[in-house]
């Protein structure tokens, strides 16, 4: 039985400075997790790495399995996912590894004066080895950016999570690895929508939310994958947050 940890980053700047629209002056193309956002990843970290944070197990699963005993961390080529990851990493003794095609959607951009997306470059190589000397990195990670492409539209968007999410569902089907990916708010949402053969409901995406589901920052959803099935078994919890920690 292969399991699936669907986390959010930590808090980033950009969610800190949210004022409901992408479109402000402060936003950052690529932002960084803040003081909160890396209080959120410790307490996080420390919540995975515990032999018995994991009560809530499948009814298929031995009787008395405890933990989360994940064997695998994957994150996004974003800042705020790698910086929440390596915390995850670093605590359950684990390599760190950069997923390309989990990222946010519409990729790195910024706006024009006219609030339309651009597509930007994103860092190269040399910076992640530089900046994150412990993260693996796929080969086709050069030095001309990551993104380096226009704004990922809404067809590309639901092609790329159904390649996202075939890769995953035909893995964990075969193996019974235990992944934390920590991934962005829309991505996890249209996960659970092209797992669960869940339409994005047109009223949800045309307000302020822009999604199915709502998940905090750090917030983890959990899907195991038994016998060819897949069974969500919970979404946004943040068990591990106290009050204060607990943010969109």
């Amino acid at each position: 039985m292969g399991r699936l940890y669907l986390i959010r980053h930590a808090q980033s700047r950009n969610n800190q400075n949210w004022t409901g629209s992408d479109f402000h002056p402060d936003r950052e193309p690529d932002p960084d997790i803040t003081d909160l956002g890396h209080a959120q990843a410790r307490a996080l970290a420390g919540h995975l790495s515990d032999p018995q944070a994991e009560p809530r197990q499948h009814p298929f699963a031995p009787s008395g399995e405890a933990g989360y005993r994940l064997t695998h961390v994957f994150c996004s080529l974003m800042s705020r996912s790698i910086l929440t990851a390596q915390y995850i990493a670093k605590a359950c003794g684990l390599d760190l590894s950069a997923q390309p095609e989990v990222f946010e959607k519409y990729g790195i951009y910024e706006f024009d004066d006219a609030q339309n997306r651009v597509g930007l470059p994103g860092p190269g190589r040399r910076y992640f080895e530089d900046r994150f000397p412990a993260l693996r990195l796929p080969e086709s990670v050069g030095e001309s950016g990551w993104w380096n492409r226009p704004v990922e539209d809404e067809e590309a968007f639901i092609e790329r999570m159904r390649a996202v999410v075939s890769q995953f569902r035909n893995t964990l089907n075969a193996r019974e690895d235990h992944v934390a990916l920590i991934a962005h708010g829309d991505f996890i949402d249209q996960f659970i929508n092209e797992l669960m053969g869940v339409p994005r409901h047109v009223g949800n995406y045309q307000t302020h939310w822009v999604a199915n589901w709502a998940f905090h920052n750090t917030s983890i959803s959990r899907v195991d994958f038994v016998s060819g099935a897949q069974h969500v078994v919970y979404l946004n919890r943040v068990d591990h947050l106290s009050p204060e920690l607990i943010t969109w």
